[in-house]
């Protein structure tokens, strides 16, 4: 754990010096901020089965290379395809299994919430990283550097801009909740 609170600080140093939200968005988006993970997490879910489909589909056509369409789409799907496709969906299921379980503590604004918030970011960190190497393309290397760069920087930016209203204890935090109501 302490190398996640190092990281942690890494990250919030990094941070310090940018544009902050105003003070009453940060309440609000901290307040706020279980039920929009809720339905991240709903939505994650209904995504995780979409995916473990299309991995079963195509397993299936791997199959059916005994029709000339079997046999275009079994060349498309590679071994490399699956192990990216599988590394993938467990990436994504432990990222949504944190982010379930940070809900309650994110509602009754605790500091475990704010913390399996922040594990869920860093899992998506090391999922990017990993996925890039298992792409094997140069294109896809750039591409997942951009793209993956700044989905990580605004994610990290709104997490650490909530931050400060995690740091209490569970009746600090309740009393916070009652005072905004």
């Amino acid at each position: 754990m302490e190398f996640v609170n190092k990281i942690e600080n890494m990250v919030g140093g990094w941070l310090k010096s940018v544009p902050h939200l105003p003070a009453a968005g940060q309440k609000w988006l901290g307040v706020n901020v279980w039920w929009i993970v809720l339905i991240g997490v709903i939505l994650s879910g209904i995504g995780l089965l979409m995916s473990l489909g299309g991995i079963f589909t195509a397993m299936t056509f791997i199959g059916a290379t005994t029709t000339y369409y079997g046999a275009l789409v079994a060349e498309s799907y590679t071994g490399m395809w699956f192990v990216s496709a599988i590394v993938s969906l467990i990436f994504s299921a432990v990222s949504v299994l944190i982010l379930a379980l940070a809900i309650n503590p994110l509602k009754n604004l605790q500091k475990k919430g704010w913390s399996l918030l922040f594990l869920s970011w860093l899992v998506n960190a090391v999922a990017i990283v990993v996925n890039i190497v298992l792409s094997f393309s140069v294109l896809t290397l750039i591409m997942g550097i951009i793209f993956g760069g700044i989905v990580l920087a605004i994610s990290a930016y709104f997490i650490f801009e909530i931050r400060g209203q995690f740091q209490g204890s569970t009746k600090k935090a309740k009393a916070a909740t009652a005072a905004t109501k």
